[in-house]
Order: C-alpha cells, then structure tokens, then sequence
C-alpha cells in the first residue's frame, strides 16, 4: 500500500487540536501541521483523510512539542464528554457501556481505514475488542495506545470507575493483531439479582441431603423464609434498577436541556446575526461602516470591550481605528499602537490572526507572553487583557483586519459560542468594509481623474497666457531697451524705465513657472540619486528654517537612482520645504526624508496611479496648521495661496506639480487640520542603469 495512502479521517487530528488548544496552548499548531505536511483547511473538512506518514509526522513533532507521549490522552479527550459534545452524551447516555463498544466498532470505518474492528460480549459488564490491521498497513504503537485510552473513556462517561483493560496479544509484540479485554464494576442492582438467583437455588440444594442425613425439618418455614427472602431480593433490585434507571433519565433529562438550551442560543444567536448584519451592511463610507459596527457590537453583543483594527494599503501594518470601553491611557496608548506585518518571525495574537486568516481563543495571555516581544507584553499589560477574543476580517479569503473583544470589566467568561458568534460576523464586516472601501477609492479615482483633467485644462491655459505674455514682456523688454538707449544718463525718465524693466523680469519668471507647471520647460535629465541631490542641499534648506523649527534629514541607507533633472528637483524640494516652513508660523518640526517602495495593483488602485514598479520616494512633513479636503483639491492650481497678499504668488506647489509630472512621478498629499502635512514626491527608480553614468555606486 502506498504511504500515502488516505486512511485516517480528518476527525482524529482535530480532537488532538483541541486536546491542545484546551491543555497545551503553548503548542505551536502551525508549526506542527506544517511539519506533518497538513494544511489547517484540511483538517477543518471532515470529508479529508490524511495518510499513515502524515500522522507519524504529526506524533512525532507533537511528542517534540508537548515533550511528552500523549497518544493515550487523546484518546480518552476523544471519548471525553467535552469533545463528543451533547449529542454524543445524550445517544451514549441510552444504550450503555457494552453496547456503546458494539457501536464504535460499526463506526469505526467513518474514522479510520486501516484495521477492522469487531466487539464480542463476554458478559454484561465486559467485552473483547479485537482489532486487525488491513493488509499492507504499518500501524505504529503510539496507534495502540491511543485505543486503550479511547476505551478507557468511553466507560467513564457512564459513571463508572475507569475499567480494567487486559491486552492479552498485541501486534506490537508479534501478535496478528490488536486483542483488548474491558470490564468494569457491575451495577448494584445487578449484584443483588445474581445474589438472588444463586442463593436462593443453592439453598435449596443443600438442604436436601442436610435433610435425608440429619433430618433437620421445618421444610415449609424454611420454604416461606426462602420466599420471603426472593421477594425482599426482588424488591431491593427491582428498587436500585429504578434508581439507576431515574439517575440515567435524570442524566438523559440534562443533556436533552442542554441541547434545547444550545439550539435556542443558536437560533437567537442566527437572529442576532441577521440583525448585525443588516446593521453592518448599511451602505456607507469606512468611518460609517465602522462606526455600525461598534455600535452593533456594544448594543447587541455586550461586550465589554472592542478594538478594530485595520491594514494599511500597504499590508504593512495594523492599526488601530475604532472602539468601545478604553479608559483615556488605553485610548491614547491603541491610537499610538501598530502591529508590523512583514516581520515572518512575528507570533503576536493579532499578526497570527491577521496572517493565518483565523480566530484566536485565548484563555490566558499571562501563558502565553513567552512567544510574544516585550513591546507587545507591555502592550497587553496597559490593556490589561487576559482572555480574549481575537477574528480575522476576511473578505474573499484576504485579511483586512483584525476584531477583538473582552469581558474585563465584568468578568464574564467567554465561551466556545461567542468564538464562533464572532468568527460568523467577522466575514459580514468585512464585505462591508470592502464595499465602503471600494466605493471610496471608486470616488477618489473618479476624483483624480477629474481634478488631472481639470489640471490638464488649466495647464493649457497656463501654456497659452505663458506664451502670450511672454511675447507682450518681449516686446515692451524690447521698446525699453530702444527708449533707454535714446536716452541721456541723467534723464528723470531713465529711473521709471529700469523699474519697468525689474518689473518685466519678475514678470518673466511667473511665466517660467507657468512653463513648468503646464510641462513644456525645457529639462536637461541625467541618471543621479535622489539621496545626493537632497544631501547637497542640506546647507541651503538649513538657511531657509527659522530657529524655532527643527529640521530633520532622513536619508535611506539604500541608492536611489533616478533619472531626473537635478535643478528641477532641486527646485522642488525648495519649494515645498519652503511651503513646510511657512505652514508652521509658531515653530514645530520640519522632516525631510528619502526611501524606496514597491507600488503594487492595489495601492495604485487605491491611489488612481497607473505604473506598477520601484519608486524612490521623497517625503517632506511639518507639524503645522495642516489643510482640509476643500484646500487640498486646489493647492496644486497655479495662483491658489491661502497665505496673506503680498507673502505668496500661489506658483510655488504648481510648479513642484510640473515638475513631478515631468518626470513620470506621482505627488501625494496627506493632510489634516491641526495635524500637519506630508508631501510625498514619487519618482521611478533605475534599477538597471549603465553603471558608467553612476559614479557614487560601489
């Protein structure tokens, strides 16, 4: 037979899942599937048999982990009345312990189908199991081990004392096969009706030739004693059967109570996800969206305490947006808070769940701070989280984010429902969220389009009046050059003239800026790094900020090679660090740093751009006044200045527009009131350049 070979249902390693999640939290479970070659999907579908390699891997590297053999616990979890669940109590609770054998052997095909099993009644309160490996079929002896502890339990769950398990022949020590002998303590009124019907009997034999020998009489005395004795017998049993039938039904009465009580959890709890849902649902932009959510979750739900927390564009990071039941600190802390997704070596709760696209119960964290950083345990600690929730936001089988919930305040215990409540909305959340950020990118695309046609147009006109006026500042340049030169030195005239001029020259440089915003200046590009062209002009930036701003030059460690025009972005960087500058009237920091990053579809998507690649990136930020929506859609428009009459031509940020556009680049703003502002100037990066144009590379 092939080793691999299907032969072992996806149940079995489920149980042992559990049996983990309940005993030994610190297990690494994707370490562990991993090493046995089994994917986490598999496991969940009970439809999927694994081969006998796959699950020597899985003992091998769980006896690694647990460090220690638990083949026999998983199989008294497996019978154990916590994994069977309530149907299996209640349809267990009916037949009884000899019975219950007979069943699991005609069952055991739906588990395993590597041996045959069969079951033979020896007495009512013992059976013999026999178990005979197919051919062809290598069995291990952990496999034996985890039967007798199956067996083991199934009698327990009767309320019996654990049995006596004899293993008379075992193939493991040469025999055929697997021969298991079970028998356990019998009922007492089972005692008392084999007491009665042997005395009794044996009574009678007896005094037969105690009579005929000695002659002892009273035959009818002793035939009423020995009447009266059979119906107290029968009494006393008929009475402890009734018991022990009124303990089962009571037992049976439980757990029937407990399956209505669990089937109308279920059905308020479908209720319950209806309703969220159609909360949840509401069409809306991502703050409304979450805002629904964190209502739904606190009104509804009744948790103490949510946090949502979502990735960047990028999937660089989680963080935080929204939730309910912080104090201030705790507040101020999650607002701070980011969880970095690229590190492959990260085991934090929310990056696991984030990654593997699945819910985390965990009990106690204080278990588990051994796997995590001391940022995130110090994170825990603020927070003051011990058992909580944590569910992936899927949409699609991709992770958006992350929700967590706790009972800190009240202290209620969270169960196994409230995970699968939880792991149930999490996907409704996030094909809202998807929805609302499709909607927003729709529309900011929609917007970009807009505001570049809009920008396109007005680079035209710019064009146009640019040529116009430079033909009109030609010609009066021209008339006063003749006038002066008909003039004497010391004529009144001459002063008025050379003002005309001056004014004509500041009238020509507008018009150059009107060139480069609308992109027909002329550019001398060469191939340069973008790290060089800021460094060299560190000086003359530091003579542009006043002593009550900081200026912070952050370069990237890596080269950046563009091929650009170094006075055109020298240009720019001046502009909008001189812009940075006069956004901060009363002082603040002023950062000016350069990075690389790789554009992919989504981000592009999201932003409106259209070429997927490296990108050398150039970010200037201040801590000043900041703008809202309403500015940031006119900024880039020539003349456009929010600052006093006289202190701004409103040319400067077009200009930087130009160039950038220019130059195959993107710009982006980031902006809020009272927040301060980013400029973030995209360039394509070489990353095959001739080597000969780069003398600053190793």
């Amino acid at each position: 037979m092939s080793e691999d070979q299907p032969l072992y249902n996806s149940k079995i390693i489920s149980t042992f899942l559990k049996l983990l999640n309940k005993k030994y939290p610190q297990v690494d479970q994707r370490e562990l599937l991993l090493y046995a070659d089994i994917k986490p999907y598999q496991v969940n579908d009970e439809g999927h048999w694994f081969a006998q390699r796959q699950v020597d891997r899985f003992h091998e590297k769980l006896t690694e982990l647990v460090g220690c053999d638990i083949a026999r616990e998983g199989g008294r979890y497996a019978a154990s009345e916590e994994s069977l669940g309530v149907m299996g109590k209640h349809v267990f609770g009916t037949i009884g312990p000899a019975n219950t054998f007979f069943a699991i052997g005609n069952a055991a095909s739906n588990f395993t189908k590597s041996s045959l099993h069969t079951c033979r009644k020896i007495a009512d309160n013992k059976v013999e199991i026999t178990v005979t490996p197919l051919a062809g079929v290598d069995e291990k002896l952990y496999q034996c081990e985890n039967r007798i502890g199956f067996y083991e339990a199934v009698v327990t769950i009767f309320n019996h004392q654990a049995p006596e398990v004899e293993h008379p022949e075992c193939m493991f020590r040469g025999g055929s096969c697997c021969r298991y002998i079970l028998s356990w303590e019998n009922t007492p009124y089972a005692v008392v009706r084999r007491i009665r019907n042997v005395v009794l009997p044996l009574v009678l034999l007896l005094y037969a030739p105690f009579d005929y020998f000695l002659e002892v009489g009273h035959i009818g005395e002793m035939l009423v004693g020995l009447g009266f004795l059979a119906l107290a017998a029968s009494y006393l049993a008929e009475r402890l059967e009734k018991m022990e039938i009124a303990k089962a039904l009571s037992k049976l009465k439980e757990s029937t109570d407990t399956m209505i009580e669990e089937i109308g959890v279920n059905y308020d709890n479908a209720r319950m996800v209806n309703e969220v849902g159609q909360a949840i649902t509401k069409q809306g932009s991502i703050n409304e969206v979450l805002e629904n959510v964190i209502k739904v979750v606190e009104k509804r739900l009744g948790y103490d305490r949510c946090v949502i927390m979502l990735a960047d564009a990028k999937k660089g990071s989680l963080k935080f947006c929204t939730g309910y039941g912080y104090d201030e600190k705790q507040q101020e802390v999650l607002e701070k808070t980011s969880f970095n997704l690229t590190d492959s070596d990260s085991k934090g709760i929310f990056v696991s769940c984030f990654r593997d696209r699945k819910s985390i119960f965990v009990n106690d964290f204080a278990e588990l701070t051994h796997i995590h950083s001391p940022k995130s345990v110090s994170f825990s600690e603020t927070m003051g989280a011990d058992s909580f929730i944590c569910c992936a936001i899927l949409c699609e089988g991709e992770s958006l984010g992350v929700l967590a919930v706790d009972n800190m305040k009240s202290r209620k215990k969270l169960k196994q429902s409230d995970l699968s409540l939880l792991t149930g909305i999490a996907p409704l959340i996030g094909m809202t969220l998807r929805n609302a950020i499709f909607a927003e990118r729709e529309k900011r695309i929609t917007e970009q389009v807009r505001q570049s046609q809009k920008m396109e147009a007005v680079g035209l006109l710019a064009r146009g009046i640019a040529h116009d006026f430079n033909n009109l500042l030609t010609a009066i340049t021209g008339f006063v050059n003749l006038a002066q030169m008909k003039m004497s030195q010391d004529d009144p005239a001459a002063g008025f003239l050379d003002h005309v001029i001056s004014a004509a020259d500041r009238a020509a440089t507008l018009t150059r800026g009107l060139l480069t915003f609308s992109r027909k200046q002329a550019t001398n590009p060469e191939y340069t790094d973008l790290n060089t062209l800021v460094n060299s002009e560190q000086r003359l930036l530091s003579r542009l900020i006043t002593n009550d701003i900081e200026l912070k030059i952050e370069m990237s460690e890596e080269h950046l090679p563009v091929f650009a025009d170094s006075g055109q972005i020298d240009q720019a960087v001046m502009n909008l660090v001189t812009n940075a500058r006069d956004a901060m009237p009363e002082g603040g920091v002023l950062t000016v740093k350069t990075g690389m990053m790789e554009m992919g579809v989504e981000f592009l998507e999201s932003h409106g751009y259209g070429a997927i690649g490296q990108y050398a990136v150039l970010s200037v930020t201040d801590t000043g006044t900041g703008m809202d929506d309403a500015t940031k859609a006119h900024i880039m428009e020539p003349f456009f200045t929010t600052k006093e009459v006289g202190k701004g031509t409103g040319l400067g940020l077009a200009i930087v527009y130009g160039i950038v556009k220019q130059h195959d680049g993107y710009l982006e703003i980031d902006s809020q009131p009272e927040k301060g502002t980013t400029f973030n100037v995209y360039l394509p990066l070489l990353t095959t350049p001739p080597r000969a144009s780069y003398p600053f590379l190793p």
